[in-house]
């Protein structure tokens, strides 16, 4: 059977069995994998998976469960769902699945083909590529990994909703270690796209190299400058606020009550400087696809237009307890790892979030920066969703003073409140990469702190 047929079998069960309503998620997953292990590409994996995910409705009682389909049948299924709806409580929140839209676009919009088709020799010669470019007699690739998938999903419920999308992914996570003097450094490097091809991986690794032989050179931070200017690569500003923003405008948060931007569309939240948009048909998206993990057509939301709320992003059981549409934003699937999608119900995510380029270069932003820090790497980038807070361990970084770098730094602290930078101006560079699901540039936020040892 393929997935349509898969899926439409178990929501006519599910019905046959006495489902008010039913919703099924049907999923082929393809990931092939190279992994490092000391400069040498030691493992090749390939995993293909079919899964599905059913819910199954009883007036306001919900049952969920998954399967591979390897050991069970469709009946065995259906027959857990029932169970499980049975034994649960009502959910008063609940109102009704999403009916059918019709989605703009193919299925496979977002389907690259020699990323879908490709196999263990062609991301073998992808890694030594890297590898060969990080390498050198002080410098090793201690591991890594890169994997190229390919999902195909099909969602059918019993409303009449039946929609399919097809999409590929790239993911790699790299590290170096540099040795010089008795001293050890660290390189990491992650690359997310949609297309193989657009991977530079010689320059990832060039990257790697550069960035571990930095940390052997790099000093420790003793002092402690207040109120300084942080320009933060692509990579760690768009965890730090891709993650914060991400959080605050989940319809499910702001119905709970937990987002600090709850009853605010139509505020500023932030400085006029910031505008940021959750795009589910990104060219660049790792989660983009015609519809949604539950069918509803995906869509760019404007999320904050020069620094003012626009909208939240929401699924559709979030958006029918305040009586809006779903946004699209009801998501399964990771932008790390297609493998199983199926196994939970869907969250209401952001896709994917975008803040559109500026004019200036990195060279730009440092000239403009009296006195501060540039970060290419943090231990972990990170602020807390709900206060805003951070402090994180600077792993890679050089100080700026009157517009020029000059000091290689490392054992210190950032320290601030993001909530906060972002209602000061915020400078955005005109580098945009793909990090997890964001489509971010290097970002510069003031007020914060550089804390030594």
């Amino acid at each position: 059977m393929n997935l349509s047929e898969i899926a439409s079998k178990l929501v006519a069960k599910s019905e046959g069995a006495g489902a008010s309503q039913a919703e099924a998620y049907a999923v082929l997953a393809k990931t092939s994998s190279i992994y490092i292990d000391d400069n040498i590409p030691k493992i090749a994996d390939v995993k293909e998976e079919v899964g599905v995910g059913l819910k199954f409705i009883t007036g306001k009682k919900i049952g969920f469960t998954s399967s591979t389909l390897l050991s069970e049948s469709i009946e065995d299924v259906v027959e857990r769902a029932m169970s499980m709806a049975k034994v649960s409580a009502e959910d008063a929140k609940f109102v009704s699945l999403p009916d059918p839209k019709k989605p703009a676009g193919s299925s496979d919009r977002f389907y690259d083909q020699t990323t879908g088709e490709a196999d263990s020799d062609v991301l073998l010669e992808r890694t030594m590529t890297l590898v060969s470019s990080a390498v050198s007699d002080n410098v090793s690739v201690p591991n890594g990994v890169l994997r190229a998938s390919s999902t195909d999903f099909q969602i059918t419920n019993s409303l009449g909703a039946e929609a399919e999308s097809k999409s590929t992914m790239v993911f790699g996570y790299f590290t170096a270690k540099a040795e010089e003097s008795n001293s050890v450094g660290e390189g990491v490097q992650r690359c997310w796209s949609r297309n193989l091809n657009d991977v530079d991986f010689a320059f990832i690794g060039e990257k790697l190299k550069h960035q571990a032989l930095d940390v052997v050179q790099a000093k420790g931070f003793k002092e402690n400058w207040k109120d300084a200017i942080a320009v933060l690569a692509p990579s760690e500003g768009s965890e730090m606020l891709g993650s914060m923003v991400g959080f605050a405008v989940s319809a499910e948060n702001v119905n709970n009550r937990s987002s600090p931007w709850t009853d605010k569309v139509g505020d500023s939240v932030a400085h006029e400087s910031v505008t940021i948009a959750d795009n589910g048909l990104s060219e660049k998206g790792l989660l983009s696809a015609v519809v949604d993990d539950e069918g509803t057509p995906m869509q760019t939301t404007p999320i904050l237009d020069k620094g003012v709320l626009k909208s939240y992003l929401y699924d559709s059981y979030n958006a029918s307890q305040v009586d809006l549409a779903s946004t699209g934003n009801g998501i399964r699937r990771d932008s790390r790892d297609a493998q199983g999608s199926f196994s939970s119900p869907v969250r209401c995510r952001s896709t994917t979030l975008e803040i559109p380029a500026s004019t200036k270069s990195i060279d730009d932003i440092i000239g403009e920066v009296k006195r501060g820090v540039y970060i290419e790497h943090f231990a972990w980038p990170q602020a807390d969703p709900l206060a805003g807070t951070f402090s994180n361990e600077i792993r890679n970084a050089q100080l700026i003073e009157n517009g020029e770098l000059t000091t290689k730094i490392k054992y210190a602290l950032l320290v601030g409140n993001l909530y906060e930078a972002i209602q000061r101006e915020v400078v955005f560079g005109f580098d945009l990469e793909v990090h997890n699901n964001r489509v971010m540039p290097t970002i510069a936020i003031s007020g914060t702190e550089i804390v030594g040892q």
